[in-house]
């Protein structure tokens, strides 16, 4: 139990002074995202209906394929905004943008299906996915093997591969 301990502080300490902090709760936020929603049974439909792409400035990019879904969101911004931030522990989310799209991207149904590293591509519909050569992802994946918890691990993998071409 103390070398967890240890690992969580001292992988928070690297994460800090690397400046990967902002960027770890950004992605924690596409985690967040469908776990918030399902929590509320009004919400619920909207965390397997709609798609968050992209974070910038504090702002959230929201892909649904239903003006109904786009609706809701729409209605029940300031809690979805409150949930995920309160989730984070600091004021990540300013705002929701969603648009109305047909989704070629579904959001991960369970962590027993997470992303793939060994297969990186560019996908036009997510964005910031760059070619990650073997070397790199080598590095990456060592880098995490310490890491047991799921959802950090896959976040991270996600900081790392999604950064410039220095790698982790």
């Amino acid at each position: 139990m103390d070398k967890t301990r240890n690992l969580h502080h001292l992988l928070a300490e690297l994460m800090r002074t690397h400046g990967f902090e902002p960027k770890v709760l950004e992605q924690k936020v596409f985690v967040l995202w469908p776990e918030c929603l399902s929590r509320n049974k009004h919400l619920a439909p909207l965390a397997t209906n709609t798609v968050p792409i992209s974070l910038s400035n504090g702002i959230l990019r929201i892909y649904t394929e239903y003006s109904a879904y786009k609706s809701s969101l729409l209605l029940n911004k300031p809690k979805i905004l409150a949930d995920i931030n309160a989730e984070l522990e600091k004021p990540v989310l300013t705002d929701l943008r969603v648009e109305i799209k047909t989704l070629s991207v579904k959001p991960q149904e369970t962590e027993d299906q997470p992303s793939s590293p060994e297969t990186p591509e560019e996908d036009s519909t997510i964005g910031n996915t760059h070619q990650v050569t073997p070397e790199q992802l080598e590095r990456i994946e060592h880098a995490l093997s310490s890491v047991s918890d799921t959802h950090l691990r896959e976040s991270l993998r996600q900081l790392f591969t999604t950064q410039s071409a220095d790698g982790p």
